[in-house]
């Protein structure tokens, strides 16, 4: 195969390079692994969620007594 023969492969959302395939391949809506599965694996995954779950807590939307003390000035 020659190298002219190759296209690159670009993610469908960030735009990053994923790799090369043959020129006349199709290839439908590509995604490179962050896009695909942006949640960390193993152990880290553990602290993302709890993470996240922190800062909606902290959110005003999700925080009563936030709002009962900004309405009651």
């Amino acid at each position: 195969m020659n190298i002219y023969d190759t296209k690159v492969v670009s993610c469908s959302k960030c735009g990053k390079s994923i790799g090369e395939i043959e020129y006349d391949a199709v290839v439908t809506l590509p995604k490179c692994g962050h896009c695909e599965n942006p949640t960390p694996e193993g152990d880290d995954k553990a602290l993302y969620i709890i993470s996240k779950l922190v800062k909606s807590k902290d959110d005003d939307v999700y925080n009563p007594d936030k709002k009962r003390a900004v309405v009651s000035h």
